[in-house]
């Protein structure tokens, strides 16, 4: 996947570096080799699938088919290039030239041949730095990712209201998907999911041809991107008259979005906002029907840290991006889930999703 450049002064791609560079010296590393497509992004501008790089305080390089040098020439300003040659003897002869000692890399983004490969040449896998400074956005990055949730309330509020029985979840979805490219959306944040019925008790559902019917239960869990960066806001509702039990499971799941909401302020954990949120629901009665995370952070991925879940120590600081997303699924009739993307401020929280 290549995303459009969205016209950011490459200074800012230098400045990354530069400060990346920083975080590696106190780390004791002499250079570090990335192939995540988000982390290159972050260091280059360049967004596209098909080259790694390996970064020092002396400089960045980028490797790349001949395919790609061109754009990665045009779109990654200030960095070197190596092309077309074998990626582990390219990274070996840097390592030797530049002599550094210790190089690290993230295991948990390589797969595990290129990984072996890398450690016989001498690196190692070591925490990925660039956590440290991604994990709180620039306000070049708060801005489109608050235009990407604006965008995003905007569309789930529009189809919501023009749902008719009959309707596909795949026709929802598509409608979704078509505000948002009215609206200027870059694309989707991840692949939309639209519910019906019993469908909407599974969290990762995907959209089919499954009908809405008159009463009953719908979950749109949507996003799309602003540039590189990414929303994320899930709604549930019932079309037609709603039945008491929804209406109890929906009050509980609202009341532990609240919850977790209040609990989003500068210093707290990811982990004290999952407790607050979980408890409502495990108060209830509904525990185990409670499956996955509070929330996540978002960026350029929509999912990344600080991580809203049980016991997470990640404290959260101000420009820090996170979703709160309960839920609660009772397999074979429904499920209801209720999320907000939201930014971390002096004083507590922005919502970034507000319908």
């Amino acid at each position: 996947m290549r995303l459009p450049q969205d016209g950011t002064d490459p200074k800012l791609f230098a400045g990354r570096r530069e400060r990346l560079a920083e975080i590696l010296g106190r780390r004791k590393c002499d250079a570090y080799f990335f192939s995540g497509i988000s982390d290159l992004y972050y260091l280059t501008g360049f967004h596209s699938e098909g080259f790694t790089g390996l970064v020092s305080a002396k400089a960045t390089w980028l490797f790349s088919s001949a395919l790609l040098a061109g754009q990665v020439r045009e779109c990654a300003p200030g960095c070197r290039r190596i092309v077309g040659k074998r990626l582990s003897a390219a990274v070996e002869e840097l390592i030797q030239k530049h002599r550094f000692k210790r190089v690290g890399f993230d295991a948990e983004q390589l797969n595990f041949r290129l990984g072996d490969v890398l450690s016989k040449k001498g690196l190692r896998p070591r925490p990925n730095p660039l956590e440290e400074l991604r994990i709180v956005k620039e306000e070049g990055e708060v801005l489109r990712l608050r235009r990407a949730g604006k965008i995003t309330a905007e569309a789930v509020a529009h189809v919501r209201a023009r749902v008719r029985a009959g309707m596909t979840e795949k026709q929802m979805a598509v409608a979704i998907e078509s505000y948002f490219y009215r609206r200027g959306a870059t694309g989707i944040g991840f692949d939309l999911i639209a519910a019906v019925g019993p469908n909407t008790a599974l969290p990762h559902h995907i959209p089919g041809e499954t009908r809405l019917a008159k009463n009953s239960a719908v979950l749109f869990d949507v996003g799309c991107r602003v540039g590189a960066y990414r929303s994320d806001l899930t709604r549930s509702f019932y079309y037609g008259k709603i039945t008491p039990n929804y209406r109890r499971v929906y009050g509980i799941v609202d009341a532990a979005q609240r919850a977790g909401i209040e609990a989003i302020r500068p210093g707290a954990t990811g982990g004290q906002v999952d407790a607050a949120s979980r408890g409502v629901v495990a108060r209830a009665g509904f525990g185990r029907a409670f499956i996955h995370s509070t929330g996540h952070g978002v960026g350029i991925d929509i999912h990344e840290p600080p991580w809203v879940r049980p016991n997470s120590p990640d404290v959260l600081k101000p420009n820090m991006i996170l979703t709160v997303e309960p839920g609660i699924y009772l397999s074979g009739r429904f499920g209801v889930r209720i999320e907000d993307t939201f930014r971390v401020t002096a004083e507590g929280r922005e919502t970034l999703t507000k319908i």
